[in-house]
C-alpha cells in the first residue's frame, strides 16, 4: 500500500515538474526533492523575515529573477524594479493562495477580490479619493493628530514606550471618522479590543503559512489555528458592522439635507451604490478599507519616528521645516500647507522605501510576460518583491542608509524603484490619502516633541505585512 502511495506522489511530482516548467532559473538554494524550499517556512515569524531577505538577495546576484519550489509547484520571485513595474501592471490576478488564507478575515474586497469584481468596485470607489473629498478631510486629520498629541503628554519626558499601539488606535479612528464618516472615539474599550484582535487574526494567518500541513483546508479546519482566527476576525467583523450601522443611522437623520456633490466619501458612495453591491460587498469593501487604511498609515508613522529618533539631524531638518512654515504659530495644518512640507514628504518616502509595511504582494502570471531579461511563463504565481525593488541595488551604496536627500532629485531616481504603493491599475487607491494623513501627524507631533529611539535595535517579523517583535519603542521631550 505505501509502495503505491510513493509511486502515485512520485509521478505526480514528475508531471507537475514537466507541466509546470518555469524556464531555466536559479532555485534558491535548500531544494530538496518532493519537498522543494518548504524548509524556509520553519522558525518565527523573525526568522521567516530574514529567510525572505536572503532569498531578495539572492535574487540580486543572479540576474533579478529566481525560484522557490513549495512541494514540485515552482514560484518566481522578482526584485528588479522594473520587472516588478510590468509584472503589477500587466496581472491583475491575485494568487489564489494569498485569497484563500484571507478569505475569513478580509472577504472579497478590493484587495483581494477577482478582476472582474475588482474592476466594477474599484470604479465606484477610485472617485472617493478625488482631491476634493481629500481636502475636506484636513480638519480631522488635524483634530486627531492633537488628540494624540494630548495623549502622549502622559509618557513625555518619562521611559521609552511602544507608541506604535496609541498611533494604531488613534489611525484606525482617523480611517472611520474620514472614509466612512463614523465616529468611533466614544468606544476607547472596545477599540482596543478590536486592534488586539487585528493583531490576532494576522498572527493566526502567519501561523498557517509557515505550517505546510495546514495549508490543506482539510486540515486547517480542524485545528487549534483556525479556531483562534475566527475569533479574532469576529471581532474585527462587529467593528464593520458597528461602522455600517453607525454611517445607515446618520444617514437616515439627513434624508432632509442631501447632498448632491459628484465627489462623496467612501462609504457614502458604496451605501449609494448598494443596487450594484450585495450586503457582504459592502461589509467586504469596509472591512478591507479599515485594515489597509490603519495598518498602513500607523505602521508607516511608527518606523518614521523611531528613524527621525535615532538620527536627530534629520529630526531638526524637519522641525526647521515646520518653523518656516508655520512660524511660532500652533494652528492647523491647511491643504495650501501641504505642498510646502517638502522635506517632511522626503523623510516619509524615505521610510516607505526603507521599511515597507507590506514587503512584497503576489500576482498570477495569466500570459508568457515578457520582462527585461526573461519571459515568464503563463499559470505560475509570481512574487513581487517590493521591499526588493526599493532595496535593489540601483538605489546606490547607500541603499541600506537613511537618507532622505536622495528624494531632492526624483530625476535621477529610477521611476519603478519607489513601490511603496504597489505599481499599474492594481496599486494603492488610498496613496494621496495616506501622505496626507501622515503629513498633519509628523507637523503636530514634531511640534510638540522631540524624539529619541534606536532603530538599529528594532527586530522584525513578517505576518504577511511587517510588524516590530518589541513594539516601536521611542522616548518624547517636551520642545
Amino acid at each position: 500500500m505505501w509502495i503505491l502511495i510513493i509511486a502515485a506522489f512520485c509521478c505526480l511530482y514528475l508531471y507537475t515538474r514537466v507541466r509546470l516548467y518555469p524556464g531555466k532559473f536559479p532555485v534558491y538554494p535548500g531544494a530538496i526533492p518532493l519537498l522543494g524550499n518548504v524548509s524556509i517556512l520553519s522558525g518565527d515569524t523573525e526568522k521567516v523575515w530574514k529567510t525572505i531577505k536572503k532569498i531578495f538577495k539572492f535574487s540580486f546576484e543572479n540576474g533579478d529573477i529566481v525560484l522557490i519550489y513549495f512541494g514540485p509547484i515552482p514560484f518566481y520571485i522578482i526584485t528588479d524594479p522594473d520587472d516588478c513595474n510590468t509584472v503589477l501592471s500587466s496581472c491583475m490576478h491575485r494568487a489564489g493562495v494569498a485569497k484563500k488564507f484571507t478569505k475569513n478575515f478580509v472577504g472579497n474586497g478590493l484587495l483581494f477580490s477577482p478582476v472582474s469584481i475588482w474592476k466594477q468596485h474599484r470604479k465606484l470607489i477610485n472617485p472617493t479619493f478625488n482631491q476634493q473629498v481629500l481636502d475636506g478631510f484636513i480638519e480631522t486629520f488635524n483634530s486627531q493628530s492633537r488628540r494624540l498629541v494630548q495623549e502622549w503628554q502622559d509618557y513625555a519626558d518619562k521611559d521609552s514606550f511602544n507608541q506604535h499601539v496609541c498611533l494604531e488606535k488613534n489611525a484606525l479612528e482617523t480611517v472611520c471618522l474620514t472614509t466612512a464618516g463614523v465616529d468611533l472615539t466614544d468606544q476607547n474599550e472596545f477599540n482596543t479590543k478590536c486592534l488586539m484582535a487585528f493583531r490576532g487574526a494576522f498572527n493566526s494567518l502567519a501561523k498557517r503559512g509557515m505550517n505546510p500541513l495546514l495549508h490543506f483546508d482539510c486540515l486547517y479546519n480542524i485545528s487549534n489555528t483556525k479556531k483562534e482566527e475566527l475569533q479574532h476576525v469576529k471581532i474585527t467583523h462587529e467593528l464593520t458592522n458597528i461602522v455600517l450601522r453607525r454611517k445607515r443611522e446618520s444617514q437616515d437623520k439627513e434624508q432632509n439635507d442631501k447632498s448632491e456633490t459628484k465627489f462623496k466619501p467612501f462609504l457614502d458612495r458604496l451605501l449609494e451604490s448598494s443596487d450594484k453591491l450585495s450586503t457582504q460587498d459592502l461589509k467586504d469593501e469596509t472591512n478591507g478599507m479599515i485594515i489597509a487604511g490603519f495598518e498602513s498609515t500607523s505602521g508607516t508613522l511608527s518606523y518614521c519616528l523611531l528613524l527621525l529618533g535615532t538620527h536627530n539631524y534629520i529630526q531638526e531638518k524637519c522641525y526647521q521645516e515646520i518653523n518656516e512654515v508655520f512660524g511660532d504659530s500652533d494652528r492647523d495644518v491647511t491643504k495650501d500647507d501641504l505642498p510646502r512640507l517638502k522635506y517632511i514628504e522626503m523623510v516619509l518616502k524615505e521610510t516607505m522605501r526603507l521599511c515597507p509595511v507590506v514587503p512584497y504582494t503576489t500576482r498570477i502570471i495569466t500570459e508568457d510576460l515578457q520582462l527585461k531579461n526573461a519571459v515568464l511563463r503563463k499559470g505560475h504565481l509570481c512574487f513581487v518583491g517590493l521591499y526588493g525593488a526599493m532595496h535593489h541595488p540601483t538605489w546606490g551604496p547607500d541603499v541600506e542608509e537613511f537618507v532622505p536627500e536622495r528624494w531632492l532629485d526624483t530625476s535621477a531616481l529610477n521611476p519603478n524603484a519607489f513601490a511603496a504603493f504597489g505599481h499599474g491599475r492594481r496599486n494603492c487607491v488610498g496613496k494621496v490619502y495616506a501622505m496626507m494623513m501622515m503629513k498633519v501627524s509628523m507637523v503636530h507631533i514634531l511640534r510638540a516633541y522631540r524624539v529619541s529611539g534606536e532603530y538599529q535595535r528594532m527586530r522584525i517579523k513578517n505576518l504577511g505585512i511587517n510588524k516590530p517583535i518589541d513594539g516601536h519603542q521611542i522616548t518624547l521631550y517636551h520642545r
